[in-house]
């Protein structure tokens, strides 16, 4: 079950990340796709002690790399990645507290 989950969460990352570094596009359903799959996630997650390193490596990658792209680009398409950068680091915050569900 760990692999499938983790495979779940690299293929949603990728899905949403890899377009944006060859500008490909910024992919509005790749994101909520990602997001869905960390929020699935983190209900799990919320109450371990611990989750698995290839988890915790794919998601501590994920703000910077939405926001390094978002440095390549100006205007309305740099502010969009900005907000999607914002939203999975608040989606990855979630995922880990156990305090509970983002108020969204």
């Amino acid at each position: 079950m760990h692999e499938e989950l983790m495979s779940q969460l690299r293929d949603a990352a990728d899905g949403f990340i890899v377009p944006l570094r060859l500008n490909d596009g910024f992919d509005q359903l790749a994101l909520d796709e990602l997001c869905g799959t960390i929020d699935r996630l983190g209900r799990q997650w919320r109450t371990a002690e611990v989750i698995p390193k290839s988890a915790a490596l794919i998601l501590s990658e994920l703000y910077p790399a939405i926001s390094a792209c978002a440095e390549l680009h100006e205007g309305e398409e740099r502010q969009r990645m900005i907000e999607a950068a914002v939203r999975v680091g608040e989606r990855v915050t979630y995922a880990l507290d156990p305090a509970g569900e983002p108020e969204l």
